[in-house]
């Protein structure tokens, strides 16, 4: 086995790694990008007033997509290696002397060179890709005899003669911008007299830092300068190169006429097919010329360690969205970077795991992670909070305890109060039993507690802690995420409180009754003693001495014995309020627990999933971003 075919393999498992994240970060990003996104000095910037991820940028990733699709589909044996450079350089002349034979006739006059040429080392399999590089087929021209002339080390090269980058003609300028960008490795030939051309510096090479390793400079025709002005002349190209960026870019001085330098950049194009990486290291380099420009949409961490920590590799922070998860993958799945224009990508499956380790004791899977876990505790507590308050969670709750406290006070206080009209219990309204009026009555009034105003206040608070510190479309994106279901907020507060209030109204403790029956006994005894006593006196004074109605010695007696059936009905009174107000305590905690339950499912449902769901997609983002920057451990 070849001592590099285990790091190729690597590189272009890496590479496949590389494109399908560059290909979820346009995703992510097409879904949030807005509009006036064109018109700026700067195409990988976005404009001021613009909200939503570059249209140019996304455009420029798309397009390196295309191009390592449709690359990596064609001849994976050939490296294409292009030659380019202005009229005179002495491009075409290099292009024989590499070829051996003069395959692309120089000219004398402008433009020199009109028409792409290629000249193959082993043209079995050269077709489709020469097809996709545009060069006619009269322009094709294959060394047959590569094995009979030892240069068996180019087996593999495809070597282009690209049209002169400063015609007049248009197409021919075209057939270089497009090729430069397509080829594997691009050389730039470079002349005494023009190698520090402002137009081929600001157009074509300082485009390509971060290149270097597809991308040369080759001094051509220093045998027209005396050996010290060919190397004033090499230093001050190696002066404008680092001043431009390109401290990596090597630079060859040759002579195509004399062959000066043609062995090392023969060496040079011998070591890069031996090497067979060009195709993954351009497209790699090409991928990092773009990146750097998401930097700008990347922030601070939002979901808690948590969450992140519990995201699989290339799988989101938390679960889709419905709409999203409801999608059937379908067969075969291609990746985005090998489909053709037109072509959708399939939903691709969870990555394939034994049925046993997504599998519980019990033999059911688990469900599906909550995106309400990727929210921030803090601000979803501090939201739970809000909307509590503002559906009057506490006066509810409190209004209960001392609805339960006047019940105890009714049933276990003196009867005789029982009579007078006492405080009207506010939850009354709210019991089935209070009539169909009387619970619209109640519902009305609770739904007034829950104000559009203050939802719509908490929720902006909200919106704005997890935004925190995010840039542009994240921040804003999470305030409409947190504000996507804020009209149906008030009402569904209204009714999780009204339901709470409903089953927490239960029926006051049966010893209750006792106590009432045991009052109403004292109360009667009490006024049994007092009207024998009145009896008996009245019997006396009318003269009847006769039997006990007579007796004036019982009044005394029973007087004494009202008064303690009075005081023992104060004494049960005065113990049983002690009871209720603990009972009404009691009743308040729980039916405040209740209602908090009921607030938070609202609180998850209508605001903490939408927007859990949007820093799922933040998190995500910034990850595959990390695996497209090709970061070690992203």
């Amino acid at each position: 086995m070849l001592p590099f075919a285990g790091s190729q393999r690597l590189s272009e498992h890496d590479l496949s790694r590389r494109l399908d994240a560059l290909a979820e970060v346009v995703r992510i990003g097409r879904a949030r990008q807005g509009q006036g996104a064109a018109g700026t000095a700067d195409q990988h910037r976005q404009p001021a007033d613009d909200k939503g991820f570059s249209a140019a940028l996304l455009d420029d990733a798309e397009s390196v997509l295309k191009r390592a699709g449709e690359r990596l589909r064609l001849s994976g044996s050939h490296t294409v290696i292009a030659l380019a450079g202005g009229t005179g350089s002495g491009k075409s002349t290099l292009f024989n002397a590499l070829s051996g034979a003069t395959f692309s006739p120089p000219g004398v006059t402008r433009p020199m060179t009109r028409h792409v040429h290629a000249c193959v080392w082993g043209m079995q399999g050269a077709a489709p890709l020469l097809d996709w590089l545009g060069v006619q087929r009269r322009h094709r021209y294959a060394r047959a005899s590569v094995l009979d002339t030892g240069e068996s080390d180019l087996d593999g090269l495809i070597l282009l003669d690209l049209p002169d980058h400063d015609s007049v003609v248009t197409a021919s300028m075209a057939a270089v911008d497009r090729l430069s960008k397509l080829a594997d490795m691009v050389i730039w030939v470079l002349d005494p007299q023009k190698y520090a051309d402002a137009a081929v510096h600001n157009r074509y090479l300082i485009p390509l830092a971060g290149h270097a390793p597809v991308f040369t400079v080759v001094l051509n025709q220093i045998d027209t300068l005396p050996p010290e002005q060919a190397r004033d002349c090499e230093d001050d190209l190696r002066r404008l190169l680092d001043a431009e960026g390109l401290p990596d870019t090597p630079v060859l001085p040759v002579s195509a006429r004399t062959g000066d330098g043609l062995d090392e950049l023969r060496l040079l194009l011998t070591e890069t097919v031996r090497r067979n990486r060009a195709v993954t290291d351009r497209i790699a380099a090409d991928i990092d010329g773009l990146i750097g420009g998401f930097a700008a949409y990347t922030g601070p961490q939002v979901a808690p360690d948590t969450a992140v920590a519990a995201a699989t590799p290339g799988a989101p922070v938390a679960a889709p969205l419905p709409e999203e998860a409801d999608v059937q993958p379908q067969a075969p799945s291609r990746p985005p970077w090998e489909l053709e224009d037109g072509e959708e990508t399939a939903a691709s499956p969870a990555p394939s795991r034994p049925p046993w380790e997504d599998a519980t004791p019990d033999g059911d899977k688990p469900e599906a992670d909550d995106p309400a876990g990727s929210v921030p505790t803090a601000a979803a507590d501090q939201l739970g909070d809000a909307f509590a308050g503002a559906a009057g969670l506490t006066a509810v709750a409190q209004a209960m305890a001392s609805a339960r406290e006047a019940q105890g006070a009714r049933l276990t206080g003196w009867p005789v109060a029982r009579l007078v009209p006492g405080r009207r219990d506010p939850v009354r309204s709210l019991r089935p039993g209070g009539g169909a009026k009387a619970v619209q009555r109640a519902a009305e009034a609770a739904a007034g507690q829950a104000q559009q105003s203050e939802v719509d206040n908490a929720i902006t608070v909200f919106g704005d802690a997890v935004g925190k510190g995010l840039p542009e479309p994240w921040a804003g994106s999470m305030r409409e995420a947190a504000r996507s279901n804020a009209d149906m907020v008030p009402q569904a507060l209204t009714a999780a409180v009204r339901e709470a209030a409903v089953a927490g109204a239960s029926r006051p403790p049966a010893w209750w009754r006792l106590v009432t029956a045991w009052q109403w006994l004292l109360a009667v005894l009490a006024v049994a003693g007092v009207a024998l006593s009145v009896v008996i006196a009245v019997v006396h004074g009318a003269g009847h001495h006769q039997g006990w109605t007579g007796e004036v010695s019982l009044i005394p007696w029973l007087l004494v014995m009202a008064a303690a059936m009075l005081v023992l009905g104060y004494v049960t009174a005065l113990g049983c309020r002690n009871v209720a107000v603990a009972a009404a305590d009691r009743e308040r905690e729980t039916a405040r627990r209740s209602m908090r339950d009921r607030v938070d499912r609202v609180t998850h449902d209508l605001v903490l999933v939408a927007t859990g769901s949007e820093i799922s997609q933040y998190e995500r983002f910034k990850k595959e971003l990390a695996v497209a920057a090709g970061r070690a451990g992203a």
